[in-house]
């Protein structure tokens, strides 16, 4: 099958400005600095907070800073969500009692006790002798 042939479109050219049609040239507006149309939505919605993101984009538009209603509510949900943020309070940190111990470890006061059970029972291999048979009696 061949193949379609290829359509290629007019240059224009574009005429050139005199004296004579300066007046007629449309002006070109330039770009606003950057952040310049989040601060403005921001001031438009902090001072009308009852209206909708159309008609906050309709009021900058006519004071000569074209915007969309979805720029604006992009910006009024980003408020939003730093807002919320900002108000939801940090998860607290449980402070321990006292320092983290593993399970199998002595506190003093229990190494306290077996000192003494050892001095009453005469020496190490006594209190060991006792406590197999306190074992061998409650298995």
């Amino acid at each position: 099958m061949p193949r379609k042939a290829k359509v290629t479109e007019p240059k224009v050219t574009e005429p050139e400005v005199t004296e004579a049609n300066a007046v007629e040239a449309a002006p070109v507006e330039a770009k606003p600095a950057r952040g310049e149309k989040t601060k403005a939505i921001k001031a438009a919605l902090k001072a009308h907070k009852d209206k909708l993101p159309k008609e906050i984009a309709e009021l900058l538009t006519a004071s000569g800073m074209p915007t969309t209603a979805g720029q604006v509510s992009n910006v009024k949900s980003i408020l939003a969500a730093k807002k919320k943020a900002k108000a939801a309070p940090a998860p607290a940190v449980e402070e321990a009692a006292g320092p983290v111990v593993p399970k199998d470890a002595v506190s003093v006061a229990v190494l306290v006790k077996a000192k003494r059970l050892v001095q009453e029972l005469g020496g190490v291999a006594n209190a060991k002798q006792a406590l197999n048979a306190l074992a061998q009696l409650l298995d």
